[in-house]
């Protein structure tokens, strides 16, 4: 029961620091004018929203412990809950855009800082050697003992590929640039995106050593006991932390973070792109962008442009992986596999 209480509590953290940690241009998705950004309505609407973040985990707590209800169903209608609760404030903010005409008489712009092209931010690879070196580790020590049930190996394995994919996708995506302090938020996006890849790196490092004692565990070489457990997971919290720390201190898309020199405002307002984005600003699509990952507009996180058709390529051999890692063709870790 303890457990199911941290995870709602973990859950309503989740959702409540989500619009906390957005651009004050972007609440709850919706791009706005800079000037808009302390405007009432949109106080009320935070409010709100956090009230009803409240109230639906004491709500959610009180149906874990009082009465018979699954756990996880408890928690699937809390996340469906906060996501109804999430589009209410976007459609709300959204309403008064368009009513109030905030976007009326200002000079709309979309800034690019070459620099990002010309200079990209480049993964540290020195950072993902732990997690190769892990990965060959784990492999040489179940081939001496002549282990048969590889699945962690592979999961290994396949984490540094995919991570290394990352890594040389994420400074390609589309860099988020204010119209209205370009060089100042191209700055800010820099020092994001390398703290970015050095975490990701640093966390492929943590996910495999996880699996290197859940490997022992598996194959028996180590026993399966409560101190073992935790030694095995203190990697995965501590990648965790970091990222929790990062995201805290930098914000969406490094909004938070100081930038290199001082650059005094244009007279422009960062377009107002809104059409483009579905789902509270979670889905993006726009057939006219030949960007394939963009930021998206909550959370340290990217998306693909679904107008791009790559997008749907990527989309399709993500759900062939998931088919068969289903159906048992691509084997996943399990303890007495």
């Amino acid at each position: 029961m303890t457990l199911n209480l941290a995870l709602i509590v973990f859950t309503a953290g989740v959702f409540l620091s989500a619009p906390a940690l957005s651009r004050p241009t972007l609440p709850f998705g919706v791009r706005i004018p800079a000037g808009r950004a302390e405007e009432p309505v949109i106080a009320l609407v935070r409010r709100r929203y956090n009230r009803g973040i409240g109230a639906a985990a004491l709500i959610a707590c009180a149906a874990v412990v009082f009465t018979r209800l699954a756990p996880d169903v408890v928690l699937i209608g809390l996340v469906v809950a906060y996501s109804l609760l999430g589009g209410l404030a976007h459609r709300s903010i959204t309403a008064a855009k368009r009513d109030g005409g905030w976007y009326a008489g200002t000079r709309q712009a979309v800034a690019a800082d070459t620099s990002l092209w010309s200079d990209p931010v480049r993964p540290q690879w020195i950072l993902l050697t732990p997690a190769g070196l892990l990965a060959v580790a784990t492999a040489a020590i179940g081939l001496s003992k002549d282990v048969t049930a590889f699945s962690t190996v592979i999961a290994q394995a396949l984490l540094v590929v995919l991570i290394s994919l990352l890594a040389i996708a994420i400074p390609r995506a589309r860099p988020e640039i204010d119209a209205a302090q370009p060089s100042a938020s191209a700055s800010r996006y820099r020092e994001y995106l390398h703290g970015v890849l050095s975490l990701l790196l640093i966390s492929a490092g943590c996910v495999n050593a996880t699996l290197l004692v859940v490997s022992l565990q598996v194959w028996e070489i180590v026993e399966t006991t409560v101190p073992v457990t935790i030694v095995a997971y203190l990697p995965l919290a501590a990648a965790f932390l970091a990222w929790i720390v990062f995201a805290v201190r930098a914000g969406d898309a490094g909004h938070r973070l100081s930038p290199i020199g001082d650059e005094a405002e244009t007279p422009y307002e960062q377009r107002d792109d809104d059409r483009y984005w579905h789902a509270a600003g979670m889905v993006y699509l726009n057939r006219g962008d030949p960007a394939l990952l963009v930021h998206r507009r909550v959370g340290t996180y990217w998306t693909l442009n679904l107008g791009h058709p790559v997008a749907w390529l990527v989309l399709a051999l993500v759900a062939v992986a998931g088919v068969l890692a289903g159906t048992g063709v691509v084997p996943l870790p399990a303890k007495g596999v």
